[in-house]
């Protein structure tokens, strides 16, 4: 798991909701520097392999949020 900031987690929730997703695979890189660099969000992106990488519970996250 990894957290965020406040600013850049606020930035990416409006984004999203601009858009009218609830849900997407969003890619960032952080420089050298520590900036957050925004790349892409794919509406449809895969996860299942990170799931099961990480040992984290993100289909039941997905599937709470679409209940």
């Amino acid at each position: 798991p990894y957290t965020l900031p406040a600013d850049v987690e606020a930035k990416l929730l409006q984004f999203m909701e601009y858009f009218g997703l609830n849900y997407g695979a969003i890619d960032i890189i952080v420089t050298v520097d520590g900036r957050y660099v925004f790349l892409e969000v794919n509406p449809v992106g895969e996860f299942f392999w990170l799931e099961l990488y990480a040992g984290l519970p993100i289909s039941n996250a997905i599937a709470d949020l679409l209940l």
